[in-house]
Order: structure tokens, then sequence, then C-alpha cells
């Protein structure tokens, strides 16, 4: 049942990256099932912040599939005016909350945002979604320690673990140094939506913590040439790979 439905999601972006000829393919695939579980249950009660800003992509067929964003916005994807760029503008999608294209910011902001709600006891939370190469990044760890500082409960951290610091330095025992800041960590099937289900709905229903959910997934899941390929980062298929997509993804 999911299956389909993803595949076919993937599908959009294949064919949005082809027509224009541009995107992270494999970035916005390895999030997808994340992203469906997020805009299925979650989207209209909490507020998400993509951080992976370059997996925008991926936002944007999720919304189109969901019916929050419309077919001509979609297709409208990195052409000139559009409101879909190559990472999310919130101030031409306001429902997006917060423009990425950097990495490392998408934390930061959620933890002003999560010190504010808790001011004003607003009982909603934040997912952040990041990429596990913006562990990285000196603004994560700083944001950490503002989350535990503040006992800011209220933020659902969710690292996409695809495993792209292969090509840098490689994250190791990731879990026991995130256990410094957080208690609550778990890992997951970031390709399972039951699985996905569970944890994120488990994190939203927890109020006396902040969480952590690490996903592990494939970079450029779907397809299996582009499955952990470098070459795909920031490619375009071409007509003859679109034919042999659509077969594999069956749809």
């Amino acid at each position: 049942m999911f299956k389909h439905e993803l595949n076919k999601i993937r599908y959009s972006i294949l064919q949005s990256c082809f027509k224009i000829k541009e995107g992270h393919i494999g970035s916005a695939f390895s999030v997808i099932e994340i992203l469906y579980v997020i805009f299925k249950r979650y989207f209209k009660k909490h507020y998400f912040v993509l951080s992976k800003g370059h997996a925008a992509i991926g936002v944007f067929a999720v919304m189109n599939y969901f019916k929050i964003l419309n077919n001509k916005d979609y297709k409208s994807f990195c052409k000139l005016n559009s409101k879909l760029g190559g990472h999310p503008d919130s101030t031409k999608l306001p429902n997006l909350n917060f423009s990425t294209g950097s990495l490392g910011h998408g934390l930061p902001v959620s933890s002003g945002l999560a010190f504010g709600l808790k001011m004003k006891r607003d009982k909603r939370k934040i997912i952040c979604l990041i990429g596990d190469q913006e562990l990285m990044e000196g603004t994560t760890w700083e944001s950490l320690h503002i989350i535990s500082n503040y006992n800011l409960n209220n933020i659902l951290l969710i690292i996409d673990r695809n495993n792209s610091d292969f090509r840098s330095i490689k994250f190791i025992k990731i879990k026991k140094r995130l256990s410094v800041f957080c208690d609550k960590i778990s890992e997951v099937d970031g390709h399972n939506v039951k699985s996905l289900t569970t944890a994120i709905e488990k994190g939203i229903k927890n109020k006396k913590s902040f969480q952590i959910l690490i996903a592990n997934t494939i970079k450029g899941k779907g397809i299996s040439s582009i499955e952990n390929n470098p070459a795909w980062h920031h490619k375009a298929p071409s007509k003859e790979e679109m034919k042999n997509f659509k077969v594999e993804l069956k749809v």
C-alpha cells in the first residue's frame, strides 16, 4: 500500500528534476517516508522545520501529494518567479515556517521558536528534520546546549542518518555523543512508514523531555543506481534514465 504511494511521489520528483535539470534527488529520496508521516499526521497541528533545505523538492512533492500545494505551483519548481526554489523559502510558502539553505540553521531556529512557545504556554511542538552532516555544524551543538539549559521539551529532532559522512569525516557513535544532551534517543528504520509513525507519535506525545529520533535511511532510496551514489547528490536524470526509473518504481 505505502510503497506504491511513495513510489508515485518519488517519480514525481524525478519528473520535476528532469524538466528543470535541477534538484537534489538523493537527499530528497532518503526522507520521503519521514515527510510522508509528518505531513499526513502532524503538519497542521505542529510546527515543521526542514533544516536540510536541499531536500526541498521532497517536501514540495509530499505537499502536492496531500494537496497542500496545488499542481500549478508544484509544476513551477525552480522556474522564473516560482514560489518553489531549490531550497524552501518561507516568504513564499509561510507554512514551511523557515527558509533554509546553508546547513546548521534549522535547529537554532527551532530552539528559539520552542523557547517562545514555552513562554506563551503554547502546547504545540516543533519537528525539526536535519541531515546527519549537520552534526558537523557548530550551531547544531550550540543549539543542543540551549535545549538542555532551558529544558525545551517541545522539540522533536529527527536526524536523517543516510550516512552522507562517508565522503568526509565519519560521525562515529552518534547515539553516545548525543546522549550528553538527551536521554530519550530512539532509532528507527527511516523507510518503514509504520515504524516511523509509531516513533514520531511517541515523540509528540511525550511532554516531559526533549526527544531525538535517529532515522536510518539510504540516500537515493528507491532507485538502485542512485542509492548511495555521490554522483547523484545534485544531478538530473536523462530521458533514457526516466524510462528505466519508471519501470523500476512500477508507476
